[in-house]
């Protein structure tokens, strides 16, 4: 298996794990609940440059030639600014959406992660923190955090282990999150 950066060619078989990682959120994210939509709107994102979900900000894990883990991390001093383009294109669609403020400040933000169904428990998802862990060590910022859904005890758990703590809770699209930090 090889931890690597996105491309943007990859777009295709990123978006499901990104559907994953998210669920409802990607309702908010596209402005529709319409699936084939949702996946077309998460491509378009994802292909592009300077937002949230951009290829930019992802490592992926790759196995047998195909992306089976993705990891989406940015630094919190630009959500605002990796915010801003999806938010413009919500009011040009006519959505009155906001998006929920996530993170902010001098940390390394995971946005997202997630492993196909297949690979799920063969240490990937390890595998993709530890690697933005590395990336928070290279570029000198001094943590690492992220939200996990309050009834995900799995991905709770996880985080545990690898080192993260509860800050605070925070809400996201209606439902409560657990803001977690790791220093570096």
């Amino acid at each position: 298996m090889n931890i690597r950066r996105a491309v943007p060619s990859e777009s295709r078989q990123i978006v499901p794990l990104v559907y994953r990682a998210i669920h409802e959120i990607a309702y908010t994210l596209t402005a529709t609940t319409n699936l084939n939509l949702v996946f077309d709107r998460l491509d378009m994102w994802v292909k592009q440059t300077d937002n949230r979900l951009s290829y930019e900000n992802m490592w992926v894990a790759e196995a047998c030639g195909a992306i089976v883990g993705v990891v989406i991390s940015y630094h919190g001093l630009a959500a605002e600014r990796l915010d801003e383009p999806i938010q413009a294109w919500l009011r040009s669609q006519g959505s009155e959406d906001r998006l929920d403020v996530e993170t902010g400040g001098d940390v390394l933000y995971i946005d997202s992660l997630a492993v196909d169904e297949h690979y799920v428990g063969k240490g990937i998802g390890t595998q993709l923190i530890q690697q933005v862990v590395r990336d928070a060590q290279a570029r000198d910022i001094p943590a690492v955090t992220l939200n996990v859904d309050q009834t995900n005890q799995a991905a709770m758990k996880l985080y545990i282990r690898l080192g993260f703590q509860k800050l605070q809770e925070i809400e996201i699209c209606g439902e409560r999150f657990d803001y977690m930090s790791r220093t570096c």
